[in-house]
């Protein structure tokens, strides 16, 4: 029995090893953060704004085209002084509506579509030459 107590049980418990604990310097230092966070009254109702407009897709689509804008500039996104500072320098433009699309990739050009021949209508004799309709003869394998 006891290749049998081998396999896998999915039901199981899996024994659970205590997490590791944070350092306690690393601890204080984020609790600090927070509580500073918590306690400007400038940051309470930025961050409830924030949490109002995040499901309106056309905020998180400013958002994201203000992102692609920062990183073509080549500002580091998860530096908090880089994209202020960028904003700051880019304020009058963002209030100007000049960031309404996204930046094109580099790059990337756009294609044009072609029509290569003429449109074939269901009921035009078919273009392979047997003299039936599109619709019975090459159509019917479209």
């Amino acid at each position: 029995m006891s290749w049998m107590q081998s396999l896998w049980n999915p039901f199981k418990k899996k024994d659970e090893s205590p997490a590791p604990e944070p350092n306690k310097d690393e601890a204080a230092a984020q609790a600090a953060v927070k509580e500073g966070l918590a306690e400007s009254a400038e940051n309470k109702g930025m961050m409830a704004m924030f949490y109002r407009k995040w499901k309106d897709p056309s905020f998180v689509k400013q958002l994201k085209t203000l992102a692609a804008h920062m990183q073509k500039d080549g500002v580091n996104l998860k530096s908090m002084t880089d994209v202020k500072a960028w904003l700051e320098k880019n304020k009058a433009d963002i209030d100007a509506g000049k960031f309404k699309e996204a930046p094109p990739p580099p790059g990337a050009k756009v294609e044009t579509f072609v029509k290569t021949g003429p449109d074939v209508g269901r009921n035009d004799p078919c273009t392979c030459g047997s003299g039936k309709k599109y619709k019975k003869c090459c159509g019917a394998k479209a």
